[in-house]
């Protein structure tokens, strides 16, 4: 089976002819392929942040793109 998969995805690599598709499916392929889980270099407390926020995300508990710009420039200039 895996075999037949390839042979489609070669198929349809040959198509394309845009270098910037063909650079971004390499990122992908290479990140997926590399087996390197990035979660597990984080500290106990990062990946303690990192479910905070999740769960803020999850709640809708976030802020506009522009009210994030306001408050960083504000913090720039304090």
């Amino acid at each position: 089976m895996s075999e037949v998969i390839k042979s489609k995805i070669y198929q349809l690599l040959d198509t394309i002819k845009d270098e910037n598709i063909l650079n971004q499916l390499m990122e992908d392929v290479t990140f997926y392929t590399s087996k390197k889980d990035e979660i597990n270099k984080l500290t106990p407390n990062q990946l303690s942040e990192l479910d905070a926020a999740i769960k803020e995300a999850d709640n809708n508990e976030t802020i506009s793109l522009d009210d994030f710009k306001k408050d960083l420039h504000e913090w720039r200039t304090k």
